[in-house]
């Protein structure tokens, strides 16, 4: 499949600037619809499908914002982050530190043998983490119309770098941002690295 030698020969060159990890994204999800394997990779497709539209409301989204919408009940209530159900508390780690993103890509990439991202560098996750934060940056995830019950209406990213490098690691800060319906604001973080000079 040509889509196949395209995805391999831009995965064995290295994948550096936010062009790159868009044109793989684009490249994953042409191959998920012709292989009719888009259910089976549910957050990878959700993910390729955030990094073209300028927001996103369909079913995937929509069960993303349900977690972050039951999170934000306990939170208006007054627990904090830390002392959420540990159920929920869990979920929410797994999809503020994109984690089902993460292991259904690598699926995708080891069951057609293409290189996974870190051939050219030992932490190709987390740089090419870095560049997909800036693609979906303010690129909502909208509560859908219909759903009366819910109590927040966005959920929206953020990227910001660190000022500086640490030695030759590059410090950033992903943010959730959730907008409640009563137009409160509130986020959590992950904050992750990547090398300057990687192998």
């Amino acid at each position: 499949m040509d889509i196949l030698k395209k995805l391999r020969d831009m995965l064995t060159k290295g994948v550096e600037t936010e062009a790159d990890a868009l044109y793989v994204l684009t490249e994953v999800r042409k191959v998920l619809e012709q292989q009719g394997f888009k259910k089976d990779y549910e957050y990878l497709t959700f993910h390729c499908d955030w990094a073209v539209h300028s927001k996103l409301t369909g079913p995937t989204a929509q069960k993303v914002l349900s977690c972050f919408d039951r999170a934000n009940i306990h939170l208006r209530a007054g627990i904090k982050l830390r002392d959420l159900p540990s159920a929920l508390r869990r979920e929410i780690d797994r999809l503020s530190k994109l984690e089902y993103f993460e292991r259904e890509l690598a699926e995708f990439l080891e069951k057609h043998s293409l290189p996974d991202l870190s051939l050219k560098r030992s932490d190709g996750w987390t740089h090419f983490l870095h560049l997909y934060a800036k693609i979906v940056e303010n690129c909502p995830l909208v509560m859908a119309c219909n759903n009366r019950t819910a109590t927040i209406e966005r959920v929206t990213l953020h990227f910001e770098s660190a000022k500086e490098p640490i030695e030759d690691e590059m410090l950033y800060r992903v943010t959730w941002e959730v907008l409640d319906k009563n137009g409160l604001r509130g986020n959590l973080f992950v904050v992750n690295s990547f090398s300057l000079e990687p192998r």
